[in-house]
């Protein structure tokens, strides 16, 4: 059987090196993507593919267990010390705010799918705003791994063909060399076809990165078989080594690649590749089978895990997100160390330490066993604790007495009462604060961000309800469901959502990308089937501070008024520049440093305030004053945490509002009603 030939190349080791460093050179000082990441993948295409038929060659079989252990031996060691590692000093150094976040990814990491979770996060409105993680960087071997299992499956299909059919064996290569290809060509096209859909989807997803292995693997295949020229292979692996040097600074990768850009990296990974050691002198061969980089080399997977949780905690310690000349290289040398000594210490003697396949897989299952069971644990923990705390302040809710301790919106302002009682503990704690959401999240009642279908659910009082409130709108009308909730319970009332983030009430919008629009088109035709007592929605903009009422939301009210249906609508809370929760982590023994100027983030006067002629079916309600006094907007009013991010409110506190903002409701509510009943009178009197 013809098959790629197997020997050490010195240059490969260089080429890792390099790769290693532009990735955390261009993550320390630039705060750029370098496509390094990129060129791990062609290596590893290559690798896999000559190993796999190597083996094939030697042992004239293909054993799946045994290759995935071996892979799990060779990966696990150095990535799961880095996981664990991290996990402990971060509960140390970094805010109480990200813990939940943090035990999330430390097992999407630990079982190579973080690149799955951080895709999620990049269609998840919420999930987008979280913060870089010390585990983000797994991504790739996420997808590393995941290749690997396609490959094996890939593989091993081609050899079931060459026995069901009896084909000679010098038919595995041509064979899996044409299933290469058309994993090549499809992947490519998918790539480019995500990339230009949703990029930061695609930036994760294995199937948009497969091509970049497909790649190295192809050149695997065909090497053997040629010979270049040497001053060709000369110019060629100049070409190569430069263009990945520049890549990063040619390309914004992050929020190009993949897609055809990624091209650049891994076509220069091919030319390296490909020149090989035909010209020695002079060449890039020389320069990347040096003894120094090859030395750097045989770390650079290492190197790689512990540069960028070095680099969070570094940020975390120090307070900035500017890495200094010397405080970077400091994160180099620091880096290296760890790699090193992980490598030579945990790594090599447990690839040394000969374990059957029996007792290996039951040590990664015991393994498995022990993190999926206490991050579990850990997460029920969690969620039933925001849950015992939602159910005991729904039940404050419903009483006619404000609550003591933590009162949130009902604090008694004519009395001077304190935004914050040190004596008393937070709600939600603070790092909780990051979780306490609405429950359309965890029940699933809104819409995707990728989606245009309308999810409907019902809340407060379901079954034996005197009037229906329709909830619409994007995440800022999201966040006002757990008072709506609480206010439904109490009064007869209940409550219709349709929600979609980064969508708001209006006809042909062309927010976020046209997708707005259908979605909207759905909810009105609801509205108009259903026709609620009340629409409660936002009325004006808070983003950017913008002064005016957008024409299209009028437009919308006036059509509901033609309906005779009447809008509640709250003005729009204020974006921050700063996230709430993790301020209060940075300063858990006084609040009020995470006030802000109230100029800074409330356009005056009110944008409604500038409406001519509004629709006789609008009532609107401003209750910025509830957590704003004239000079400043605080992060906590009554004990309770106001926002759970930049710019949307806790459960928390929208749960408070329900005795301030519910008479307002049923006051409309009532209105129409006995509107309603005087037609009637008049009508039967006719």
């Amino acid at each position: 059987m013809e098959r790629p030939k197997r020997r050490f190349r010195l240059e490969i080791e260089g080429l890792r090196a390099v790769a290693a460093l532009l990735v955390a050179i261009y993550h320390i000082w630039f705060n750029r993507v370098s496509g390094g990441v990129d060129v791990f993948f062609v290596i590893s295409g290559f690798l896999i593919t000559t190993s796999l038929f190597s083996t094939y060659a030697r042992e004239g079989t293909f054993q799946p267990f045994a290759y995935l252990l071996k892979l799990v031996r060779r990966l696990a060691p150095n990535a799961w010390t880095v996981a664990l590692v991290s996990l402990v000093v971060s509960l140390f150094v970094l805010p109480t705010t990200v813990r939940s976040q943090l035990v999330s990814e430390w097992m999407a990491s630990m079982f190579y799918f973080e690149n799955i979770r951080l895709a999620l996060d990049a269609v998840d409105y919420l999930g987008a705003t979280n913060d870089a993680s010390v585990y983000q960087h797994f991504w790739a071997l996420g997808i590393q791994f995941q290749f690997y299992i396609i490959w094996a499956v890939l593989f091993g299909l081609g050899l079931l063909l060459v026995r069901l059919f009896t084909w000679k064996e010098r038919v595995i290569v041509p064979l899996f060399g044409g299933m290469i290809v058309i994993v090549l060509i499809g992947s490519f096209i998918y790539s480019i076809v995500l990339t230009g859909d949703n990029q930061p989807v695609a930036y994760y997803h294995p199937l948009a990165r497969v091509w970049e292995f497909a790649l190295g693997a192809v050149l695997a295949l065909v090497l053997p078989h040629i010979r270049l020229p040497k001053a060709f292979a000369f110019l060629l692996g100049w070409v190569g080594l430069i263009g990945l040097i520049a890549c990063g600074i040619v390309f914004q990768v992050a929020t190009v690649f993949p897609g055809y850009a990624a091209l650049w990296p891994t076509l220069c990974a091919v030319f390296i590749l490909a020149a090989g050691k035909e010209a020695e002198q002079y060449s890039a061969y020389a320069l990347l089978s040096s003894r120094p980089l090859v030395s750097f080399g045989q770390i650079s997977y290492a190197f790689y895990l512990w540069h960028w949780p070095v680099l969070i905690m570094t940020y975390a310690i120090t307070g900035t997100k500017e890495i200094s000349f010397v405080i970077g290289l400091l994160i180099l040398i620091v880096s290296a160390a760890l790699a090193y000594a992980t490598t030579m210490w945990i790594e090599r003697p447990l690839r040394s330490f000969e374990l059957d396949s029996v007792r290996t897989f039951a040590l990664v299952a015991v393994v498995a066993a022990l993190v999926i069971g206490g991050g579990t644990y850990w997460e029920k923990s969690e969620q039933n604790r925001l849950k015992a705390l939602a159910a005991a302040q729904e039940k404050e809710a419903l009483l006619e007495s404000i609550p003591k301790d933590h009162p949130g919106a009902l604090i008694n302002w004519d009395e001077d009462a304190p935004y914050y009682d040190p004596d008393k503990p937070l709600l939600p704690p603070i790092e909780l604060a990051e979780r306490d959401l609405s429950d359309v999240y965890e029940d699933r009642c809104i819409t995707r961000v990728e989606q245009t279908n309308v999810v409907s659910c019902a809340y407060g009082e379901t079954k034996d309800f005197d009037y229906t409130i329709a909830l619409v709108g994007g995440s800022h009308a999201a966040h006002w469901q757990p008072m709506l909730d609480a206010f439904g319970k109490a009064n007869r009332v209940k409550i219709e959502t349709h929600l979609k983030p980064r969508c708001r009430f209006v006809f042909n919008s062309k927010e976020d990308g046209g997708s707005c629009a259908p979605w909207f088109d759905e909810v009105m035709d609801r509205i108009v089937a259903s026709k609620p007592d009340l629409v409660f929605t936002t009325g004006d903009v808070g983003k950017d501070q913008r002064e005016t009422v957008p024409k299209s939301f009028v437009e919308t009210w006036r059509y509901l008024e033609m309906l005779d249906i009447d809008l509640f609508l709250m003005r729009d809370s204020p974006w921050y520049d700063i996230d709430i929760p993790q301020c209060l982590a940075e300063h858990p023994n006084d609040p009020m440093q995470c006030k802000v100027k109230r100029s800074d983030v409330i356009v005056e006067p009110s944008p409604m305030s500038k409406v001519n002629d509004l629709p006789s079916n609008v009532h609107y309600l401003d209750v910025t004053d509830y957590y704003c006094d004239e000079e400043y907007c605080y992060p906590v009013v009554g004990n309770v945490i106001t926002h759970f991010d930049t710019n949307h409110y806790t459960a928390t506190f929208s749960r408070s509002f329900a005795r301030i903002i519910g008479p307002e409701i049923m006051d409309v509510l009532e209105g129409k009603k006995k509107g309603e009943n005087e037609n009637n009178e008049e009508v039967d009197d006719r």
